[in-house]
């Protein structure tokens, strides 16, 4: 056969082969899928578009944060706000802690501040800071007032608005199937980062769609799009890597099901005795104790910070007896299989006790949950806790009729509180989070000793408060005993010479504090008209000496930065003789030999070259198995710090 002759059979044959093939492709196309290649979509959609099983809900706008947990990241969310902000004239600053209900009352508060501030023609003008974000329960507000205080954040006013999520979050979480630590942040586990397992199905599930997302493409292409053989492979792919999605994403459903430290957190608490685990009421009280524990630590943090702090409890309509509900209310807003039903049962009768002790602390603490009681129109807008503008309205007017006292304190204060302009801040070290005007520290022969640079008369004209707190309140003088803190007030001033300068031209002054045990001292200053402080600083000292036996059979103590006040509590020396022959009658019992003596004198603990007090005291020559030393305080006997020498080995 001619060459052109079996070039053209082979090409006819290859082509009918083709043809063939396209042909019984086709009808294979049809019979899988009862329809014709190219007669439907290109590209039909397959199960693999939608949101896998097991993926976290990541279409809501939330993020994971470090410190706070699951945070919104809208542009006026807490994180987009400019934090953290730092006091300048004119401007009071309020921090609004909280959950939902604290972040949709914000308007209506800060609307409530300006108004009330026009009324009693105070020219400030309220920076309302919502620290307060959907879903938080203590302790994360005092996490986020912590971690705002520690970046330099100022505040005039500290305002906590919370009750619900900490009362019910707590119940429905751990009780739930995934038995979620109660007091990890809200829906941690379906929010959070997902275990190293999950990684992994997630990384599977990943390289698959991405090559979904190919065959897809390819799918319409130029020539291939006309041939139902590629089709029929192109679909047949498509269809695999769909099944293998959909598995996978089932297995990550069920790895998220089961118990994992990262998502559910620590076994908490322990089994009862048992084997039960607690059941809601004893939930309640311990969610209660963290209620109350966390607003004491802000308190305290506003303290420091040289803020005034308030504690709202927050309305509720589940709240027995709090509102004559609507109709609508009735209807729409009120769940009679509600979780928040159970948990107010449980531990509303037990807030008062609670809000008794927080009062009796001094702490600013006031429960809202009565304000509607005479108001039976609507005034919530769903049945978990928030409330319709006229309800905001009404809350915010409550909170500032409480806190009256607290503006008209910030009224009365000069517009620029803080002296350091905005060139001394930048080069201070210490305006921080208490606004330190000095630094302060505790040198020899207890004396207070303050410093700072660009010392300015006016600086100094605000009184100095010291307060002592000794070891025991027994020790307190008798006008200071409630308090358990002694006050030494002074005054200081440049204009008489009063203040020196150091080497680094930094004014210093020295204040000597009263011969006697010193557990900590709070100083700062004052504002001589309204009593507030401007700031302030809490000095503990730290305890403990650094303990040897020395060659000539003495016990050798030491520590740097030896102040008087560290030698004179009481040590305790319990020596454990390695024969019991020679355990004294008196403490036999005991197992030990107590040689405990009283404090030392300065002049005894003589400094060494470096710097550091050293004293000893001589060891019985018997032999001895191990030696247990410390400090402590007679009075009450506690202790401060203890270590234990064990026999050198031979």
């Amino acid at each position: 056969m001619p060459r052109r002759k079996k070039i053209l059979f082979y090409s006819l044959m290859a082509a009918l082969t083709l043809l063939s093939t396209e042909l019984m492709a086709q009808a294979a196309f049809y019979l899988a899928y009862q329809e014709f290649y190219g007669a439907g979509p290109t590209s039909p959609p397959t199960y693999a578009d939608a949101p896998p099983e097991g993926d976290t809900d990541v279409g809501n706008r939330r993020m994971s944060h470090p410190y706070y947990g699951h945070v919104q990241t809208g542009p006026s969310a807490p994180l987009n706000q400019p934090l953290p902000a730092r006091r300048e004239p004119g401007a009071a600053l309020i921090a609004l802690l909280g959950g939902s209900v604290a972040w949709q009352v914000t308007p209506a508060f800060r609307s409530a501040l300006e108004t009330w501030f026009r009324d009693h023609d105070i020219p400030l003008r309220p920076v309302v800071l919502a620290l307060a974000n959907g879903a938080w329960k203590q302790p994360q507000q005092v996490i986020a007032i912590s971690n705002t205080l520690a970046l330099g954040g100022e505040y005039d006013l500290i305002i906590n608005l919370d009750g619900y999520n900490e009362l019910v979050f707590t119940q429905t979480e751990y009780f739930a199937p995934s038995s979620q630590h109660p007091f990890f942040p809200h829906s941690w586990r379906k929010r959070t980062v997902l275990t190293n397992n999950e990684k992994l199905l997630v990384s599977r599930i990943y390289v698959l769609r991405q090559r979904q997302q190919r065959l897809d493409a390819l799918a319409p292409a130029e020539p291939w799009r006309r041939s139902a053989l590629y089709g029929i492979v192109n679909r047949y792919l498509r269809e695999r890597t769909t099944a293998q999605i959909l598995a996978l994403n089932h297995d990550l459903a069920q790895a998220r099901t089961e118990y994992s430290l990262e998502l559910n957190g620590p076994i908490w608490p322990a089994e009862l005795d048992d084997g039960m685990p607690p059941d809601p009421y004893d939930l309640s009280r311990t969610a209660l104790r963290v209620w109350y524990r966390s607003s004491v630590l802000l308190d305290a943090l506003s303290g420091d910070a040289g803020a005034q702090y308030y504690h709202f409890l927050q309305p509720n309509q589940y709240v027995p007896n709090s509102k004559p509900l609507s109709d609508r209310e009735l209807a729409d807003f009120y769940d009679p299989q509600s979780p928040a039903i159970p948990a107010y049962r449980d531990a509303y009768p037990q807030l008062p006790r609670f809000g008794a002790e927080l009062r009796r602390q001094g702490i600013n603490y006031f429960d809202l949950t009565q304000i509607f009681a005479d108001h039976p129109e609507t005034l919530y807008k769903d049945n978990c806790c928030h409330l319709n503008r006229r309800g905001n309205q009404l809350l915010a007017e409550s909170m500032v009729q409480h806190l009256t006292p607290a503006l008209l304190n910030l009224g009365r204060s000069t517009p620029d509180p803080t002296p350091l302009d905005a060139a001394q801040r930048a080069i201070s070290p210490v305006h921080s989070v208490n606004k330190l005007y000095f630094d302060v520290r505790l040198t020899d022969y207890n004396t207070l000793y303050y410093s700072r640079d660009h010392c300015r008369p006016a600086d100094t004209a605000a009184p100095f408060f010291v307060q002592i707190a000794p070891p025991a309140a027994a020790e307190s003088l008798p006008a200071a005993a409630a308090s358990g803190s002694e006050p030494y007030d002074f005054s200081f001033s440049f204009d008489r010479n009063d203040g020196t300068r150091d080497a680094a031209g930094r004014c210093v002054v020295e204040y000597r504090l009263p011969e006697r045990d010193i557990v900590s001292v709070l100083t700062g200053q004052y504002h001589p008209d309204t009593g507030q402080p401007l700031w302030q600083a809490r000095i503990t000292l730290d305890w403990g000496f650094e303990v040897t036996r020395t060659a000539a059979g003495n016990l050798r103590y030491s520590r740097a930065d030896c102040l008087p006040a560290h030698l004179v509590p009481a040590f305790f020396l319990h020596i454990t003789p390695a024969a019991a022959a020679d355990l004294h009658p008196h403490t036999a019992a005991h197992g030990f030999n107590n040689l405990d003596f009283a404090g030392i004198t300065p002049t005894d603990a003589m400094p060494d070259a470096a710097g550091r007090c050293i004293f000893e005291q001589p060891l019985p020559d018997y032999p001895i198995a191990s030696i247990l030393t410390g400090q402590y305080l007679p009075q009450i006997g506690r202790r401060l710090w203890q270590t234990r020498l064990d026999p050198e080995p031979p």
